[in-house]
């Protein structure tokens, strides 16, 4: 009999230990927010969490790139769209009207000033810096200024490409040599001042204004072709930047869809959640009563003996 209460009071024990370890368990997981706290809790699930892990912490990067190209296009758009305003009908009308034979040497430099006026407003937009500070139209060379003040190209020959999503990179800048037509026949700084010097030229007889209007002409043309490049620049950064919406859309979905596997993985889903507050209860329970139990059993005499 006393070999056998001795038992029963260890036993109780051991009841009550095991009940402890079980609630502060669970205790531990809902503080954790969580059910799988280490590997050995399920190795499976453990290394599926890692895999989920990596996925979203890719899928931040990727975000991050694009949020670097939205803001980098939505730059050059705004500048270009500045620039757009500047190249318009209205700028080859007024080269046209310097040729004609009502404008006086007067009229032919106030036109003159004027045009210098627009072109050093493109040159300041040529070389137009972003919310960093760094030169958007040169290419990776983004710390030195593109332009020289005669309109020479200086900067990068290749343009930023970044990769925006998994075996998408896409172009994110415009070199200033693609924008101005710089170092070809339509090199519009190099058109501008052609028509400027030209219209500074007192005209004194037909041949003068032959030749007045033969460089207004040419000037007029490479001033034509540069607002038709300069549409397809400002399309393509439309493009890419519509794409980058798309792009964003599908991976905040794919984003969604990973945080909820990788919840589930874990046990840090609201069902699970709801699952360990239940058993959280029932071990609470048990402890209780082991805890009644065992204090019952040391108020009876036959233990009091033991001791």
């Amino acid at each position: 009999m006393r070999i056998s209460s001795l038992y029963m009071f260890q036993r109780q024990i051991s009841n009550l230990a095991n009940s402890n370890a079980n609630f502060n368990d669970i205790a531990a997981r809902l503080a954790q927010g969580q059910s799988l706290l280490k590997p050995s809790d399920d190795p499976a699930g453990a290394s599926q969490a890692v895999i989920y892990q990596n996925s979203l912490a890719k899928l931040e990067q990727y975000e991050t790139a694009r949020q670097y190209a939205q803001d980098t296009l939505g730059q050059q758009d705004n500048v270009l769209n500045s620039i757009s305003s500047l190249l318009s009908k209205n700028l080859s009308e007024k080269i046209v009207a310097g040729g004609n034979g009502t404008y006086s040497d007067e009229d032919r430099m106030a036109l003159a000033t004027e045009l210098e006026g627009i072109r050093d407003n493109l040159m300041n937009l040529a070389n137009s810096r972003n919310s960093n500070g760094r030169y958007i139209f040169a290419g990776y060379n983004t710390g030195s200024e593109p332009f020289a003040k005669d309109g020479t190209y200086l900067g990068g020959k290749t343009p930023i490409v970044q990769l925006v999503a998994d075996s998408t990179a896409m172009q994110v800048s415009h070199t200033g040599d693609d924008v101005f037509m710089s170092g070809t026949p339509d090199d519009l700084f190099a058109a501008l001042d052609s028509a400027i010097e030209a219209l500074k030229v007192p005209v004194t007889e037909d041949a003068d204004r032959e030749a007045l209007q033969l460089t207004l002409d040419r000037a007029n043309v490479s001033i034509k072709k540069n607002i038709d490049n300069l549409g397809k620049v400002q399309a393509r950064v439309g493009t890419n930047l519509q794409q980058l919406d798309m792009l964003g859309s599908s991976a905040d979905k794919h984003k969604i869809d990973v945080e909820s596997s990788l919840q589930e993985t874990l046990g840090a889903d609201l069902d699970t959640f709801t699952t360990l507050s239940i058993q959280s209860k029932m071990v609470e329970f048990a402890l209780n009563s082991s805890y009644m139990v065992f204090q019952s059993m040391q108020q009876m005499s036959i233990f009091n003996m033991l001791r």
